[in-house]
Protein backbone atom coordinates (compact mmCIF):
# COMPACT_ATOMS: atom_id res chain seq x y z
CA UNK A 1 0.00 0.00 0.00
CA UNK A 2 1.19 3.47 -0.48
CA UNK A 3 -0.10 6.90 -1.33
CA UNK A 4 -0.51 7.68 -4.88
CA UNK A 5 -0.62 11.30 -6.52
CA UNK A 6 -4.34 11.80 -7.64
CA UNK A 7 -3.17 12.89 -10.80
CA UNK A 8 -1.25 10.07 -11.42
CA UNK A 9 -5.04 8.43 -11.19
CA UNK A 10 -7.46 7.57 -13.75
CA UNK A 11 -10.65 5.54 -13.80
CA UNK A 12 -11.18 2.86 -16.31
CA UNK A 13 -13.95 2.77 -18.72
CA UNK A 14 -14.06 -0.95 -17.92
CA UNK A 15 -15.28 0.17 -14.04
CA UNK A 16 -19.28 -1.25 -13.66
CA UNK A 17 -20.48 1.61 -11.91
CA UNK A 18 -21.21 4.24 -14.55
CA UNK A 19 -23.65 6.77 -12.08
CA UNK A 20 -22.61 8.56 -9.33
CA UNK A 21 -25.15 10.25 -7.61
CA UNK A 22 -24.12 13.58 -6.52
CA UNK A 23 -26.04 13.68 -2.92
CA UNK A 24 -24.09 10.66 -1.89
CA UNK A 25 -20.98 11.54 -2.89
CA UNK A 26 -20.96 14.91 -1.00
CA UNK A 27 -21.53 12.86 2.40
CA UNK A 28 -18.65 10.48 1.21
CA UNK A 29 -16.67 13.64 0.52
CA UNK A 30 -17.43 14.97 4.14
CA UNK A 31 -16.73 12.07 5.89
CA UNK A 32 -12.99 12.03 4.24
CA UNK A 33 -12.61 15.48 5.36
CA UNK A 34 -13.48 14.75 8.47
CA UNK A 35 -12.11 11.25 9.69
CA UNK A 36 -9.84 10.86 5.96
CA UNK A 37 -9.78 7.77 3.73
CA UNK A 38 -10.32 4.72 5.80
CA UNK A 39 -9.80 2.10 3.58
CA UNK A 40 -7.62 2.03 0.14
CA UNK A 41 -8.13 2.05 -3.03
CA UNK A 42 -7.14 -1.15 -5.60
CA UNK A 43 -5.24 0.22 -8.72
CA UNK A 44 -3.22 -1.32 -11.42
CA UNK A 45 -0.20 -0.06 -12.91
CA UNK A 46 -0.56 0.86 -16.48
CA UNK A 47 2.21 2.42 -19.03
CA UNK A 48 3.82 5.67 -18.85
CA UNK A 49 3.75 5.70 -14.75
CA UNK A 50 0.21 5.70 -14.51
CA UNK A 51 -2.08 3.66 -12.23
CA UNK A 52 -5.42 2.98 -13.19
CA UNK A 53 -8.37 2.13 -10.62
CA UNK A 54 -10.06 -1.46 -10.04
CA UNK A 55 -11.63 -0.65 -6.85
CA UNK A 56 -12.85 2.47 -5.49
CA UNK A 57 -14.07 5.23 -8.21
CA UNK A 58 -16.43 6.75 -5.50
CA UNK A 59 -13.37 6.95 -2.91
CA UNK A 60 -11.04 8.58 -5.67
CA UNK A 61 -13.63 10.73 -6.47
CA UNK A 62 -14.95 12.12 -3.03
CA UNK A 63 -11.34 12.51 -2.08
CA UNK A 64 -11.30 14.96 -5.58
CA UNK A 65 -14.60 16.59 -4.00
CA UNK A 66 -12.47 16.84 -0.75
CA UNK A 67 -9.70 18.60 -1.44
CA UNK A 68 -6.82 15.80 -0.99
CA UNK A 69 -3.60 15.26 -3.26
CA UNK A 70 -3.14 12.07 -2.21
CA UNK A 71 -5.39 8.88 -1.43
CA UNK A 72 -4.29 5.42 -0.02
CA UNK A 73 -3.70 2.68 -2.54
CA UNK A 74 -2.75 -0.97 -3.28
CA UNK A 75 -1.28 -1.66 -5.99
CA UNK A 76 -1.51 -4.92 -7.72
CA UNK A 77 -0.96 -6.45 -11.37
CA UNK A 78 -3.80 -7.84 -12.60
CA UNK A 79 -4.52 -8.76 -16.30
CA UNK A 80 -8.07 -7.23 -18.15
CA UNK A 81 -9.75 -10.31 -16.95
CA UNK A 82 -9.08 -10.04 -13.39
CA UNK A 83 -9.45 -6.23 -13.04
CA UNK A 84 -12.89 -6.20 -14.38
CA UNK A 85 -13.46 -8.82 -11.98
CA UNK A 86 -12.70 -7.77 -9.15
CA UNK A 87 -14.35 -4.78 -10.04
CA UNK A 88 -17.55 -6.12 -10.33
CA UNK A 89 -17.13 -8.43 -7.32
CA UNK A 90 -16.28 -5.12 -5.04
CA UNK A 91 -19.08 -3.07 -6.19
CA UNK A 92 -21.41 -6.42 -5.76
CA UNK A 93 -20.23 -6.34 -2.30
CA UNK A 94 -20.56 -3.16 -1.05
CA UNK A 95 -23.23 -0.26 -3.19
CA UNK A 96 -25.26 -1.70 -5.33
CA UNK A 97 -25.07 -0.86 -8.92
CA UNK A 98 -28.09 -0.43 -10.84
CA UNK A 99 -29.54 -2.96 -12.64
CA UNK A 100 -28.73 -1.74 -15.77
CA UNK A 101 -24.65 -1.22 -14.82
CA UNK A 102 -24.66 -4.44 -13.19
CA UNK A 103 -26.21 -6.30 -16.57
CA UNK A 104 -23.43 -4.56 -18.96
CA UNK A 105 -21.15 -5.36 -16.11
CA UNK A 106 -22.29 -9.41 -16.39
CA UNK A 107 -22.21 -8.88 -20.02
CA UNK A 108 -18.75 -7.23 -20.42
CA UNK A 109 -17.43 -10.34 -18.33
CA UNK A 110 -18.81 -12.96 -20.33
CA UNK A 111 -16.91 -11.64 -23.19
CA UNK A 112 -13.84 -13.44 -21.48
CA UNK A 113 -14.98 -15.87 -19.27
CA UNK A 114 -17.76 -18.62 -19.35
CA UNK A 115 -21.67 -18.38 -18.15
CA UNK A 116 -20.00 -21.24 -15.53
CA UNK A 117 -16.93 -19.72 -14.25
CA UNK A 118 -19.25 -16.22 -14.69
CA UNK A 119 -21.87 -17.53 -11.71
CA UNK A 120 -18.96 -19.32 -9.29
CA UNK A 121 -16.75 -16.08 -9.78
CA UNK A 122 -19.87 -13.57 -8.37
CA UNK A 123 -21.48 -16.27 -6.73
CA UNK A 124 -24.97 -16.46 -7.85
CA UNK A 125 -27.10 -18.96 -9.96
CA UNK A 126 -27.09 -19.21 -13.69
CA UNK A 127 -30.83 -18.57 -13.39
CA UNK A 128 -29.82 -15.46 -11.28
CA UNK A 129 -27.06 -14.22 -13.88
CA UNK A 130 -29.70 -14.89 -16.88
CA UNK A 131 -32.47 -12.49 -14.84
CA UNK A 132 -30.29 -9.44 -14.65
CA UNK A 133 -28.90 -9.38 -18.48
CA UNK A 134 -32.35 -9.79 -19.44
CA UNK A 135 -32.47 -5.65 -18.55
CA UNK A 136 -30.49 -5.64 -21.25
CA UNK A 137 -33.44 -6.24 -23.67
CA UNK A 138 -35.54 -3.16 -22.77
CA UNK A 139 -35.19 -0.38 -25.18
CA UNK A 140 -32.49 2.07 -24.31
CA UNK A 141 -35.41 4.97 -22.93
CA UNK A 142 -36.49 2.27 -20.33
CA UNK A 143 -32.95 1.91 -19.39
CA UNK A 144 -32.29 5.04 -18.96
CA UNK A 145 -35.10 5.27 -16.91
CA UNK A 146 -33.95 2.48 -14.52
CA UNK A 147 -30.45 4.17 -13.97
CA UNK A 148 -31.48 7.46 -13.69
CA UNK A 149 -32.39 8.54 -9.97
CA UNK A 150 -33.66 11.81 -8.42
CA UNK A 151 -32.07 12.84 -4.94
CA UNK A 152 -35.99 13.04 -3.74
CA UNK A 153 -37.16 9.70 -5.09
CA UNK A 154 -34.46 7.31 -5.75
CA UNK A 155 -37.03 3.88 -5.50
CA UNK A 156 -40.07 4.72 -7.30
CA UNK A 157 -38.85 2.71 -10.50
CA UNK A 158 -37.31 -0.51 -9.90
CA UNK A 159 -36.20 -3.41 -11.41
CA UNK A 160 -38.97 -4.94 -10.50
CA UNK A 161 -41.14 -2.62 -12.68
CA UNK A 162 -38.74 -2.61 -15.33
CA UNK A 163 -39.41 -6.39 -16.29
CA UNK A 164 -43.18 -6.04 -16.16
CA UNK A 165 -42.60 -4.21 -19.26
CA UNK A 166 -41.22 -7.06 -20.91
CA UNK A 167 -45.25 -8.01 -21.40
CA UNK A 168 -44.92 -4.83 -24.36
CA UNK A 169 -41.70 -5.62 -25.92
CA UNK A 170 -41.62 -4.17 -29.38
CA UNK A 171 -44.04 -1.34 -27.95
CA UNK A 172 -41.70 1.30 -27.30
CA UNK A 173 -44.16 4.16 -26.92
CA UNK A 174 -46.26 2.27 -24.02
CA UNK A 175 -43.63 1.41 -22.40
CA UNK A 176 -42.04 4.69 -21.85
CA UNK A 177 -45.35 5.77 -20.77
CA UNK A 178 -45.82 2.78 -18.27
CA UNK A 179 -42.59 4.23 -16.86
CA UNK A 180 -43.05 7.61 -16.69
CA UNK A 181 -46.44 6.74 -14.98
CA UNK A 182 -45.22 4.82 -12.44
CA UNK A 183 -42.64 7.25 -11.29
CA UNK A 184 -45.47 10.06 -11.64
CA UNK A 185 -47.90 7.82 -9.31
CA UNK A 186 -45.39 6.04 -7.21
CA UNK A 187 -47.16 2.64 -8.33
CA UNK A 188 -45.70 0.16 -6.69
CA UNK A 189 -45.24 -3.39 -8.71
CA UNK A 190 -48.02 -5.01 -7.43
CA UNK A 191 -50.08 -1.94 -8.90
CA UNK A 192 -47.92 -1.64 -11.69
CA UNK A 193 -49.09 -5.65 -12.61
CA UNK A 194 -52.66 -4.36 -12.24
CA UNK A 195 -52.25 -1.98 -14.53
CA UNK A 196 -50.59 -4.02 -17.24
CA UNK A 197 -53.31 -6.77 -17.47
CA UNK A 198 -55.76 -3.82 -17.96
CA UNK A 199 -54.40 -2.69 -20.22
CA UNK A 200 -53.53 -6.21 -22.27
CA UNK A 201 -57.42 -6.98 -21.46
CA UNK A 202 -59.14 -3.77 -23.04
CA UNK A 203 -56.37 -2.33 -24.94
CA UNK A 204 -59.28 -0.18 -26.91
CA UNK A 205 -58.81 1.77 -23.08
CA UNK A 206 -55.64 2.19 -22.92
CA UNK A 207 -55.23 5.60 -23.38
CA UNK A 208 -57.60 6.27 -20.68
CA UNK A 209 -55.99 3.83 -18.25
CA UNK A 210 -53.08 6.35 -18.25
CA UNK A 211 -54.65 9.04 -18.08
CA UNK A 212 -57.02 7.78 -14.49
CA UNK A 213 -55.81 6.90 -11.33
CA UNK A 214 -55.25 2.77 -10.40
CA UNK A 215 -58.76 2.92 -8.89
CA UNK A 216 -60.70 3.96 -11.38
CA UNK A 217 -59.01 2.20 -13.76
CA UNK A 218 -60.53 -1.17 -11.71
CA UNK A 219 -63.58 0.44 -11.58
CA UNK A 220 -63.86 0.53 -15.35
CA UNK A 221 -62.24 -2.81 -15.52
CA UNK A 222 -65.58 -3.91 -12.87
CA UNK A 223 -67.90 -2.47 -15.25
CA UNK A 224 -67.05 -4.52 -18.37
CA UNK A 225 -66.57 -7.69 -16.56
CA UNK A 226 -70.24 -7.35 -15.74
CA UNK A 227 -70.93 -6.53 -19.16
CA UNK A 228 -68.92 -9.62 -20.27
CA UNK A 229 -70.05 -12.03 -17.63
CA UNK A 230 -73.80 -11.18 -19.02
CA UNK A 231 -73.08 -12.83 -22.30
CA UNK A 232 -71.62 -16.07 -21.14
CA UNK A 233 -73.93 -18.88 -20.04
CA UNK A 234 -75.23 -19.12 -17.07
CA UNK A 235 -74.32 -22.45 -14.60
CA UNK A 236 -77.56 -23.58 -13.52
CA UNK A 237 -75.65 -25.06 -10.03
CA UNK A 238 -74.86 -21.30 -9.50
CA UNK A 239 -78.18 -20.07 -9.15
CA UNK A 240 -78.90 -20.45 -5.79
CA UNK A 241 -75.51 -18.96 -4.35
CA UNK A 242 -76.30 -16.38 -6.92
CA UNK A 243 -79.54 -15.88 -4.75
CA UNK A 244 -78.16 -16.09 -1.77
CA UNK A 245 -75.53 -13.07 -2.63
CA UNK A 246 -78.40 -11.01 -4.29
CA UNK A 247 -80.71 -11.34 -1.32
CA UNK A 248 -77.57 -10.59 1.32
CA UNK A 249 -75.92 -7.56 -0.99
CA UNK A 250 -80.00 -6.35 -1.66
CA UNK A 251 -80.14 -5.88 1.87
CA UNK A 252 -77.17 -3.95 2.28
CA UNK A 253 -77.89 -1.46 -0.24
CA UNK A 254 -81.78 -0.69 1.36
CA UNK A 255 -79.54 -0.07 4.64
CA UNK A 256 -77.53 2.34 3.09
CA UNK A 257 -80.44 4.15 1.28
CA UNK A 258 -81.04 7.11 3.66
CA UNK A 259 -81.95 9.83 1.99
CA UNK A 260 -80.23 12.32 5.10
CA UNK A 261 -76.89 11.61 3.22
CA UNK A 262 -77.96 14.35 0.54
CA UNK A 263 -77.86 17.28 3.24
CA UNK A 264 -74.72 16.48 4.08
CA UNK A 265 -73.22 16.30 0.30
CA UNK A 266 -71.90 18.91 -2.31
CA UNK A 267 -73.04 19.68 -5.73
CA UNK A 268 -70.82 17.41 -7.55
CA UNK A 269 -71.24 14.99 -4.91
CA UNK A 270 -75.13 14.22 -5.54
CA UNK A 271 -75.14 14.63 -8.84
CA UNK A 272 -72.50 11.36 -9.03
CA UNK A 273 -74.54 9.66 -6.75
CA UNK A 274 -77.98 10.24 -8.64
CA UNK A 275 -75.69 8.96 -11.71
CA UNK A 276 -74.81 5.87 -9.92
CA UNK A 277 -78.51 5.10 -8.29
CA UNK A 278 -80.11 5.87 -11.77
CA UNK A 279 -77.65 3.36 -13.43
CA UNK A 280 -78.61 1.10 -10.72
CA UNK A 281 -82.28 1.81 -10.82
CA UNK A 282 -82.25 0.55 -13.85
CA UNK A 283 -80.43 -2.50 -13.93
CA UNK A 284 -83.13 -3.60 -10.81
CA UNK A 285 -85.75 -3.04 -13.35
CA UNK A 286 -84.40 -5.19 -15.85
CA UNK A 287 -83.50 -7.79 -13.65
CA UNK A 288 -87.32 -7.68 -12.06
CA UNK A 289 -89.09 -7.41 -15.15
CA UNK A 290 -86.85 -11.03 -16.24
CA UNK A 291 -87.89 -12.19 -13.15
CA UNK A 292 -91.66 -11.29 -13.22
CA UNK A 293 -92.02 -12.64 -17.02
CA UNK A 294 -90.74 -15.57 -15.95
CA UNK A 295 -93.19 -16.01 -12.83
CA UNK A 296 -95.47 -15.07 -15.34
CA UNK A 297 -94.68 -18.07 -17.82
CA UNK A 298 -95.32 -20.81 -14.81
CA UNK A 299 -98.28 -22.60 -14.86
CA UNK A 300 -99.05 -21.60 -10.84
CA UNK A 301 -101.19 -18.94 -11.50
CA UNK A 302 -98.72 -16.23 -10.42
CA UNK A 303 -100.80 -13.32 -8.68
CA UNK A 304 -97.66 -10.11 -7.86
CA UNK A 305 -99.85 -9.59 -4.62
CA UNK A 306 -98.00 -8.70 -1.67
CA UNK A 307 -98.53 -10.06 2.18
CA UNK A 308 -97.23 -8.78 5.25
CA UNK A 309 -95.03 -11.31 7.49
CA UNK A 310 -97.35 -11.39 10.44
CA UNK A 311 -93.88 -11.77 12.43
CA UNK A 312 -91.42 -9.29 11.42
CA UNK A 313 -93.62 -7.27 8.96
CA UNK A 314 -91.14 -7.97 6.00
CA UNK A 315 -93.31 -7.79 2.71
CA UNK A 316 -93.59 -10.76 0.45
CA UNK A 317 -95.39 -12.18 -2.84
CA UNK A 318 -98.04 -14.69 -1.84
CA UNK A 319 -96.43 -16.84 -3.86
CA UNK A 320 -93.82 -17.05 -1.57
CA UNK A 321 -94.19 -20.00 1.51
CA UNK A 322 -91.94 -18.32 4.12
CA UNK A 323 -90.38 -15.17 4.78
CA UNK A 324 -87.17 -14.15 3.67
CA UNK A 325 -86.07 -12.49 6.71
CA UNK A 326 -87.41 -14.55 9.80
CA UNK A 327 -88.77 -17.99 7.86
CA UNK A 328 -92.27 -17.17 9.41
CA UNK A 329 -94.65 -19.20 7.19
CA UNK A 330 -96.45 -16.29 5.37
CA UNK A 331 -100.46 -17.58 5.06
CA UNK A 332 -101.96 -18.00 7.86
CA UNK A 333 -105.55 -18.72 8.07
CA UNK A 334 -106.02 -15.88 11.02
CA UNK A 335 -104.58 -13.58 7.83
CA UNK A 336 -107.18 -15.18 5.24
CA UNK A 337 -110.09 -13.14 4.47
CA UNK A 338 -112.05 -16.47 3.86
CA UNK A 339 -111.15 -17.76 7.32
CA UNK A 340 -114.25 -17.28 9.87
CA UNK A 341 -112.48 -16.83 13.20
CA UNK A 342 -115.98 -17.31 15.21
CA UNK A 343 -116.78 -20.88 13.59
CA UNK A 344 -112.67 -21.93 13.43
CA UNK A 345 -113.53 -22.42 9.49
CA UNK A 346 -112.47 -22.02 6.17
CA UNK A 347 -115.42 -20.04 4.38
CA UNK A 348 -114.38 -21.45 0.87
CA UNK A 349 -113.52 -25.66 1.93
CA UNK A 350 -115.63 -25.04 5.29
CA UNK A 351 -112.88 -27.29 6.90
CA UNK A 352 -112.20 -27.24 10.68
CA UNK A 353 -109.30 -24.90 11.20
CA UNK A 354 -108.51 -24.71 14.92
CA UNK A 355 -106.99 -21.20 16.21
CA UNK A 356 -103.46 -22.83 17.11
CA UNK A 357 -103.40 -24.13 13.87
CA UNK A 358 -104.81 -20.44 12.05
CA UNK A 359 -102.15 -18.49 13.67
CA UNK A 360 -98.80 -20.83 14.02
CA UNK A 361 -99.36 -22.86 10.57
CA UNK A 362 -96.43 -25.09 9.66
CA UNK A 363 -95.75 -26.67 6.32
CA UNK A 364 -97.93 -29.41 7.32
CA UNK A 365 -101.13 -27.29 7.55
CA UNK A 366 -104.03 -26.01 5.15
CA UNK A 367 -102.96 -22.70 4.63
CA UNK A 368 -99.36 -22.96 3.78
CA UNK A 369 -99.60 -23.40 0.07
CA UNK A 370 -103.58 -22.77 0.40
CA UNK A 371 -104.88 -21.28 -3.48
CA UNK A 372 -107.87 -19.64 -2.03
CA UNK A 373 -105.62 -17.58 -0.01
CA UNK A 374 -106.93 -13.85 0.58
CA UNK A 375 -105.27 -11.16 2.57
CA UNK A 376 -107.54 -10.08 4.95
CA UNK A 377 -104.99 -7.09 5.74
CA UNK A 378 -104.53 -3.99 3.33
CA UNK A 379 -102.05 -5.74 0.60
CA UNK A 380 -99.94 -4.14 -1.89
CA UNK A 381 -101.20 -4.83 -5.57
CA UNK A 382 -98.54 -4.53 -8.45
Amino acid sequence: MQLLDLNLIDATSGQPRKTFYQETLEELAQSIKERGVLEPIVVRPVPGGRYQIVMGERRYRASRMAGLTQIPAIIRELSDEDATADALLENFQREDLNPVERANAVQQLLTFMSMDRCCRTLGVAESTLRRYLEILDLPDSIQRELANRSDEDDSSFLEGHARLLKAFSGDEKTQLRLAQKIKAEHLSIDETAKLIDAIKEMPEKAEAFFRVPLNVTQEILRHAGRTRERRKPFKPQTAEQHLKQVFKLSAAVMDLLDDRIVHFLSSEQMNQLLSDTSELAEEVEKFTSAVRVALRKNEDGFREVYIHCPLCGRIELIGSMRCGVCWTVLRRCYDCGYYDQMYQRCGVTADYVYMSEAESPDENSASYKCEHYKPRFEAKAA
